[in-house]
């Protein structure tokens, strides 16, 4: 129960929101740099939360898909998922 509430109390703070999104990207792209994932998790709350949605449930689904598609972009860029301190297998 403590989890939910800790769900709802993020939904009217864009710094929890921010903790929120950011642990599910480490989740769901386990292997990328944590600090890249961090700053696209900053990067897409701060749109999405000046943005016009009401609904504020909807910020971390929405969130999560600018992080992948960031995660995408710099796969394609040939970046390598874990970050520049990471040398990809010869």
């Amino acid at each position: 129960m403590d989890q939910f509430n800790g769900q709802q109390d993020s939904l009217n703070d864009p710094a929890a929101m921010t903790v929120r999104v950011f642990s599910d990207a480490r989740r769901a792209f386990a292997g990328t740099d944590t600090v890249f994932l961090e700053r696209c998790a900053e990067d897409a709350v701060a749109a999405l939360w000046g943005d016009t949605i009401k609904v504020r449930s909807f910020v971390p689904v929405l969130a999560l898909r600018e992080i992948r598609e960031a995660v995408a972009a710099r796969a394609a860029a040939g970046a390598t998922p874990a970050g520049p301190d990471r040398h990809p297998a010869a």
